[in-house]
């Protein structure tokens, strides 16, 4: 195989249209500066907030499609129950929309094939128990009605706005901390899937216990339908897309810190902290919450849209970057194929073809074969050395 110099990283790669040890573009496209494109989805920049490649990367290209049109008639599908006036409804339906799409896309890609189940069912069930008591204790002791979801004269600020959601933050990060000692979860992007598989379940779990106290009024309460489309964006997207986002990214802030390499865990700067990325992720969290009883419903919509692109943004770089410390010291292999695009591509850590970050495809028991990640030992092994202290 004929073999070129990259402009990026230095080496000598085999010739193709990305590199396989940087992921660079080496003939044409879009990715033509270090950094510009976005490792699980090449086609996309880095710095771009899409949101299904962001929360789901570890999809193949021709399912990230359908994805986005499953998200896409699901919020149309709950603002239409909205908008009919079937509000209990259409919270409960919007509430288990991301949650059944993250449910979804941790069966379709296989995530952890070679992996029991139960690691990945610890985190959503998890946030899944959590998330009801959330919502059950925040009925009891805060402010209910058949309005509260819409109504921002909510006077329990400090325990809804600040107080809840902080400590949400706390539960929403024990389930996937449990995982943290063992060494076969040992990349960035366990701790990203970890994270925000939790956030996902607690977030849906929680509004709609909290939204228990709606089925007061009935299947179509008394109320304007305006307010509540609004509302129900916010619990379909909104919310979830805010939570998951932050707990992934400061879970791989985690487990960059104590999985990684210790070279490799200065690589997200401050943002690879654990402590101050669990202070980040309270933040953002908090502030989306805060908005719920002191905004109008819609201005905390517009709150919300610009907190979940932020959060994108720091998880997307999260990704990216523990993506890119799989690459590290990894000598090329023979031939294989891609499980993403099919093409034939020199084993290491991107396709030579589509460009995707092999480690960012599922960790499957055949994963020496295909270059993705790098492997530990046997489930339930102690802490690798260098991990949590």
């Amino acid at each position: 195989m004929a073999e070129v110099d990259c402009p990026n990283c230095g080496h000598r790669v085999p010739e193709g249209t990305w590199c396989v040890r940087c992921g660079h573009r080496l003939a044409g496209g879009a990715r033509d500066r270090p950094g510009a494109g976005f490792a699980a989805a090449p086609t996309e920049r880095a710095g771009t907030p899409a949101l299904v490649s962001t929360l789901f990367p570890q999809l193949p290209r021709a399912e990230m499609d359908a994805f986005r049109v499953a998200l896409a008639v699901g919020v149309a599908g709950v603002v239409a129950l909205a908008a009919a006036g079937l509000f209990p409804v259409a919270v409960m339906a919007a509430a288990a929309l991301v949650p059944l799409l993250t449910v979804a896309y941790v069966y379709d890609v296989d995530v952890y094939e070679d992996q029991p189940f139960r690691f990945v069912a610890l985190t959503l069930g998890w946030g899944f128990v959590t998330g009801i008591g959330m919502g059950l204790l925040a009925n009891a002791i805060t402010t209910t009605g058949p309005d509260l979801a819409v109504d921002s004269s909510d006077p329990d600020v400090l325990l809804r706005g600040v107080l809840l959601p902080l400590a949400g933050v706390a539960l929403m990060l024990a389930g996937p901390l449990v995982l943290l000692p063992y060494r076969q979860f040992n990349d960035v992007l366990d701790g990203v899937t970890f994270g925000a598989a939790s956030a996902a379940t607690f977030t849906a779990l929680t509004a709609i216990a909290t939204a228990a106290p709606l089925l007061e009024g009935g299947l179509r309460p008394d109320s304007e339908a305006l307010p509540w489309v609004a509302r129900i964006v916010t619990i379909a997207v909104g919310q979830p897309v805010l939570a998951m986002a932050a707990i992934g990214a400061a879970a791989g802030a985690l487990w960059l810190r104590y999985r990684a390499p210790v070279h490799d865990r200065g690589a997200l700067g401050v943002l690879g902290q654990p402590a101050l990325a669990v202070a980040i992720a309270a933040a953002l969290i908090v502030a989306g919450a805060i908005g719920q009883p002191v905004l109008p419903v819609g201005l905390w919509l517009v709150e919300l849209a610009v907190l979940d692109v932020l959060a994108l943004l720091w998880l997307r770089r999260t990704i990216h970057l523990g993506l890119l410390q799989e690459a590290a010291e990894i000598e090329i292999g023979p031939e294989i194929e891609c499980p993403n695009c099919g093409a034939r591509t020199a084993k290491h850590s991107f396709c030579s073809s589509c460009g995707v970050a092999l480690a960012a495809l599922p960790k499957r028991a055949g994963e020496e074969e295909t270059g993705g990640g790098r492997t530990g030992p046997a489930e339930g092994g102690p802490p690798a050395e260098g991990g949590p202290s």
